[in-house]
């Protein structure tokens, strides 16, 4: 997983059609106890990358490359809100009657020819254990990431700002 805005706008953001002001989620769904690896795509995925491609080492080898380390969902949702200025939710939904839900919308929207924003493997994606070793290229190779997870999230946040991409920072509600 990456720092990319479609974890932004898919976990967070919610456009008021009317006023095109943020409205951001008050909960999530899950435990948020389900683990995920970062790295920041475009600056650490860069050099990893240029550094396998220069080190002779690396030739016909496979590494996965991370901040170094595992992170919660819960982790990840806060250090999101804090590089938003936003309050972390304060809900937990949990995942059966949302399972059950997107599956209902999912089904509806098809019979009139559409498919849902939301489905079924929205909701696994995002509730899934994902937590693989980062560790060999770092060991191996030398790579050193230079961001972790509140300063990807927070230059993120930052760069969709600046592309418009995301309101300006409005603080906590």
């Amino acid at each position: 997983m990456t720092y990319v805005k479609l974890d932004i706008s898919l976990l967070w953001e919610v456009r008021n059609q009317r006023s095109g002001e943020e409205e951001f989620l008050t909960g999530f769904t899950g435990s948020g106890l389900n683990r995920r690896i970062l790295v920041y795509d475009y600056k650490d995925v860069g050099r990893a990358a240029v550094l396998a491609l220069e080190h002779p080492g690396a030739a016909g080898q496979i590494f996965n490359v991370s901040d170094g380390g595992f992170h919660t969902m819960d982790d990840i949702t806060l250090a999101i809100c804090q590089a938003l200025g936003r309050k972390p939710p304060c809900l937990s939904v949990p995942i059966g009657p949302v399972r059950f839900a997107a599956g209902i919308v999912e089904d509806m929207v098809r019979l009139v020819g559409r498919q849902a924003k939301i489905s079924r493997a929205t909701i696994e994606k995002y509730t899934e254990d994902i937590a693989v070793d980062g560790s060999r290229i770092q060991t191996e190779l030398g790579f050193k990431p230079q961001y972790d997870l509140l300063s990807g999230w927070q230059e993120t946040v930052q760069e969709m700002r600046k592309k418009g991409e995301l309101g300006l920072a409005q603080g906590c509600p």
